[in-house]
């Protein structure tokens, strides 16, 4: 398909490189600025972190997107412990030609923009080189080694910072819709791509609709949607054994939404928030669990969900989200990793060393992930085709 992005080398360039605004004669990159007001949902050590209340976010426009703005914007949610939006440049880039609209990538708490230097790779080695001592505990990196701490020291800021997001997400469409966004029109209708732990986020938005802002939109889930037991996150690039264990365990024991999110010191929401987070809270036990409720309500989302799987994904069974998601549209791509979808096939080691053979390759085969691997190409264009097709129906702008 003409006009998909493969190679965003100069994006990817200019994105590392920063500035506000840049384009490279094709797209423009801007970093609007974003407060979260939701920090009080956090751990009390976590509320001050800097990085995580206020930060810029991406988006890419057409840069002969009209003045006025565009009437629609997608909006995509990235996974577990990214770090950098390079992977995704060449979605959004994709995407923004296709349909000829702005593409957000906003990240969720703790993760991309949002982090401090306390997740350096620096410290994250060291972190890392500490945690491989632990009995039993494997996977262990310098790309997951402060997630897998935090996760470790308290699982329930999995379910906290899913809150923030879950808010900031809303108000970010309240600004979108009231005219208060670059490059959008008041009114501008957002949809949603979320990927791996950003569609768990964009199926809730849509479960639960907080301030009822979502009981019209649509979103697609790549690579998302499993319940518990069909997602195994222990991957040097997400979390280490123990911490996927604890965070595993944690879940199963009823803690949400009844427990109001129970951590080492007891409750952690106040009376204050209850009513607000409940709903969220109680729909991703829908979802992780496979409940009644979730199974009844799918039956009314079907015509604005879509579901991108992967057979041969470890991390988010596929099969498992299909009948999970049941009865949503499928849409099935024969991928990569699931770390690394549109990049390497090849599985990744379960030890990091940068001594070992395999080590060495993993590092090699992901080093240019803003960038679309030859042999995944023709699953990209469907990619981009069949997601654009459902999200905004219609007929798409011309290449």
């Amino acid at each position: 398909m003409p006009g998909n992005v493969y190679e965003p080398d100069e994006l990817n360039r200019l994105y590392r490189k920063g500035g506000d605004p840049v384009d490279d004669g094709r797209f423009r990159l801007r970093r609007p600025y974003f407060e979260s007001r939701w920090t009080g949902l956090l751990l009390p050590e976590d509320r001050a972190i800097a990085e995580n209340r206020g930060f810029s976010y991406l988006m890419m426009e057409p840069v002969d997107l009209p003045a006025e703005g565009a009437g629609e914007v997608l909006v995509i949610f990235h996974g577990l412990n990214e770090g950098s939006y390079a992977r995704m440049l060449p979605w959004a880039g994709s995407f923004a030609l296709r349909l000829g609209i702005p593409v957000i990538l906003f990240p969720l708490s703790f993760h991309v923009g949002r982090r401090s230097d306390l997740w350096s790779v620096q410290e994250q080695t060291r972190i890392a080189a500490r945690r491989a001592a632990m009995t039993g505990n494997g996977r262990t990196s310098p790309f997951n080694g402060r997630i897998s701490e935090r996760l470790g020291l308290a699982p329930e800021r999995y379910c906290l910072g899913g809150l923030q997001s879950c808010f900031d997400a809303a108000d970010l469409v309240a600004r979108i819709e009231a005219g208060d966004h670059p490059s959008c029109r008041p009114g501008a209708r957002v949809r949603f791509l979320g990927y791996s732990a950003g569609g768990y986020l964009a199926l809730v938005l849509l479960l639960a609709d907080p301030f009822g802002r979502f009981s019209n939109a649509r979103a697609a889930l790549f690579a998302s949607g499993a319940p518990l037991d069909g997602i195994r996150p222990e991957s040097l690039f997400i979390m280490d054994d123990s911490a996927a264990k604890g965070l595993s365990t944690y879940l199963r024991d009823g803690s949400l939404p009844d427990g109001a999110i129970k951590g080492r010191r007891g409750k952690l929401i106040d009376g204050r928030h209850r009513p607000l987070v409940d709903p969220p809270l109680r729909w991703l036990k829908e979802v992780l669990f496979h409940g009644d409720a979730l199974a009844a309500r799918m039956k009314d989302l079907q015509d604005r969900l879509m579901v991108v799987v992967n057979p041969a994904d470890r991390v988010i069974s596929a099969d498992q989200t299909e009948w999970n998601l049941h009865p949503a549209p499928v849409l099935r791509l024969d991928l990569g990793v699931h770390e690394f979808p549109f990049t390497t096939g090849e599985p990744l080691p379960d030890r990091y060393d940068r001594r070992a053979k395999e080590t060495r390759t993993m590092i090699r085969n992901v080093r240019n992930a803003h960038r679309i691997g030859p042999e995944y190409r023709s699953a990209f264009d469907r990619f981009i085709h069949e997601v654009s097709a459902f999200l905004f129906p219609g007929p798409p702008k011309p290449a």
